[in-house]
């Protein structure tokens, strides 16, 4: 939890312009993605048609990314061409299968290929995805005390009610590092404001309505693709970044503790602060002891939405960062937060704070790629042993999946995933895990029990999964989807 997210820092916290601003980072995000041309399967075979691959995304939230964007469902499958040729495809652990290509082989309906509309059309198993994320700068007034009570009440990014990206498109090309990448299709979608609500110190996490296709180019018909897209606003904060408004400390944002992907935290859930000049050292919280209210002379004090000031238990304090645990009598909704250092304001930020804020530990310590999850393995004879789900190279970010394998038939494979902001859920059963298409069976949620804040989930692994290759997982809590993680399963 220590790992620095500078991406994150650098989002909000770079200086580009000289006025006070409301930074706002977006993202665009697509679901509900279909193919509905011809479909291509890349696999072992002599009759192979470019082009071949993943597919990317471009669009007006950003250029041209690798993002899983259409990927099939073919998953270590038996396949076969019109011709009655069976392979097993997708041996090199990608989804593999292409759109747009009129070899007659491989030209719907073909029941192995096509997993949707009676084998005439492709849908891919994925949710939502992200074509990409910016930052926007709204300009606005410095924070103003408009009641004279000594508390900014106007301007900042109060000032800012909606956001719109405009007009808004997503082109599509099939990736492949042996030929250049084709573009399959570009779509022009409505436009999409996000209703936002923000106080002086920054916004809270908003999206725009769903909305779906009304022209496509290149070429204009027939339709290719389809895909659903929205807007969404990660979260505000208010810059001053050539210091003209007066007594206003600079700004920091927080995270999740663990997805790092939303500022929306729960109620005794663990969150990081990401800014400069928190601290003067680094240090930590004893463990195995209540954790502290002060840490190398920094204390967190929190005003939620309803007014109330507390301060915030401390994992972890150092000049760029701070692991918290959100207080567990917070109100919900759009709060302050201020980091204190010897009892002088150095920092503030917003804090938006909701009923349910899942998130996912991963290994990379960075809300991606393979989760800090156990596998505890229980052979028939009942011996037990404990796995890791991962491993990790020196350098920080190299995790990767370990392949969970079914050594023997009667092998079975209990998954325990670490997470905080659950404990808010309306009732137990409100719990789902989801790997791929599949719902997991649910054994426990509820308190790790060794560290505060810290949630664990118990899940049994069905043999379903057995070759399924590389496979998202996400959480999902009363509605509320957690980060997407990745396992392997061979």
């Amino acid at each position: 939890m220590r790992t620095a997210r500078r991406l994150a820092v650098w989002l909000l916290l770079a200086s580009f312009g000289q006025a006070q601003v409301c930074r706002l980072s977006v993202a665009g995000l697509n679901r509900n993605r279909r193919v509905l041309g011809n479909v291509n399967a890349e696999c072992p075979h002599p009759l192979h048609s470019a082009p071949f691959g993943n597919w990317g995304v471009t669009s007006n939230f950003g250029p041209k990314i690798n993002g899983h964007q259409f990927q099939g469902w073919c998953q270590n499958l038996r396949v076969c061409d019109n011709r009655g040729n069976c392979f097993n495809a997708c041996g090199d652990r990608w989804f593999e299968w292409n759109s747009c290509t009129d070899h007659p082989d491989f030209r719907p309906p073909n029941c192995t290929l096509y997993n949707a509309k009676d084998c005439t059309e492709q849908e891919s198993p994925l949710g939502v995805n992200v074509m990409s994320t910016r930052t926007v700068d709204v300009p606005v007034r410095c924070p103003l005390d408009t009641t004279g009570d000594g508390q900014f009440d106007r301007g900042g990014c109060a000032d800012v009610t909606s956001w719109s990206p405009g007009q808004n498109f997503m082109s599509l090309y099939e990736l492949d590092p042996a030929t250049p990448d084709e573009l399959v299709q570009t779509l022009y979608f409505p436009p999409t404001p996000v209703a936002l609500t923000c106080n002086v110190l920054g916004c809270a996490a908003a999206g725009s309505e769903w909305v779906g296709p009304i022209r496509y180019e290149d070429p204009a018909e027939p339709p290719r693709v389809y895909a659903e897209m929205a807007a969404v606003v990660n979260f505000g904060n208010f810059v001053d970044a050539a210091r003209v408004c007066p007594a206003v400390p600079p700004p920091f944002v927080t995270l999740s503790a663990a997805s790092f992907g939303t500022p929306a935290a729960a109620p005794a859930s663990l969150a990081t602060a990401f800014g400069f000049g928190f601290a003067s050292e680094t240090a930590a919280a004893l463990p195995g002891e209540p954790l502290p209210l002060e840490l190398a002379g920094v204390q967190l004090r929190i005003t939620d939405h309803a007014g109330q000031d507390r301060f915030a238990p401390l994992l972890y304090v150092s000049p760029r960062q701070i692991n918290y645990q959100i207080p567990a009598g917070a109100a919900f909704g759009l709060g302050t937060i201020r980091v204190l250092s010897r009892g002088e304001v150095v920092a503030t930020g917003a804090l938006a704070i909701d009923r349910l804020a899942p998130g996912i530990f991963t290994a990379n310590a960075n809300g991606q790629g393979p989760p800090a999850a156990l596998l505890l393995r229980v052979y028939a004879s009942g011996v037990r042993r404990l796995e890791f789900t991962y491993a990790c190279g020196v350098q920080p970010g190299s995790c990767v999946p370990l392949p969970v394998v079914w050594e023997q038939p009667d092998d079975a494979l209990y998954l325990s995933l670490y997470l905080t902001g659950v404990r808010g859920r309306s009732r137990p059963e409100a719990v789902s895990v989801r790997v791929g298409k599949q719902l997991l069976p649910v054994l426990y949620v509820g308190p790790q029990g060794q560290y505060e804040g810290l949630d664990q989930i118990n899940v049994l692994l069905p043999r379903t999964l057995a070759g399924a290759g590389l496979t998202e997982l996400t959480v999902t809590v009363d509605g509320v989807v957690s980060n997407t993680v990745e396992l392997l399963f061979r």
